[in-house]
């Protein structure tokens, strides 16, 4: 009898697990048809509401129990909606939300979008300052490239990786080229 109330209790907690999960999904789902409708903001709170439920709804993070690509796609949509609001600072955090709990990624999307928002960062810095150093514009262009080149090493057929390498190198080299006139 004593097993067979455990089980049930056990069975419980299985079903109640996979039920929240389920639900954490189809938020996700929702936040994806958010952004594909161009709400950005509406998009970003419902990844956060997500984490944020991970994070503590039982009590305990279980962001590190989920399945990986469930995590990485829960932190990278994160990221693309604050690179959108051009919010650089904070998709980079939100990258690196996923080193904090797996450790150095493997997975090129995440070099890849970091390469993007580095060129971003870089470009707008250069832009706004006063002074225009080119030496520090190279420097920040270089960490991009070398993201996105990453991001190459892991997926070589990926053309958005290949596209962006080669736009970083060539913004890279008109500076460059600019700086000796």
């Amino acid at each position: 009898m004593v097993a067979k109330v455990v089980l049930g209790v056990i069975l419980a907690i299985v079903a109640y697990v996979g039920l929240k999960y389920e639900s954490m999904l189809k938020e996700m789902d929702a936040a994806a048809v958010d952004y594909s409708k161009g709400d950005l903001d509406a998009a970003l709170k419902r990844y956060e509401g997500v984490e944020e439920g991970l994070r503590g709804g039982l009590g305990v993070n279980v962001l590190r129990y989920i399945p990986e690509r469930d995590r990485q796609n829960l932190f990278l949509n994160q990221a693309r909606m604050l690179y959108g609001k051009k919010q650089y600072n904070d998709a980079n955090d939100r990258l690196e939300k996923e080193n904090e709990i797996a450790g150095v990624t493997k997975d090129s999307r995440f070099f890849l979008l970091r390469g993007n928002i580095n060129f971003r960062k870089a470009v707008t810095t250069y832009q706004q300052s006063q002074k225009k150093d080119a030496n520090l514009l190279e420097e920040n262009l270089l960490g991009a490239e070398d993201s996105v080149k990453e991001s190459l090493q892991m997926e070589p057929g990926e053309w958005d990786a290949k596209y962006n390498f080669e736009f970083i190198n060539n913004v890279r080299k008109m500076q460059i080229g600019r700086a000796h006139v």
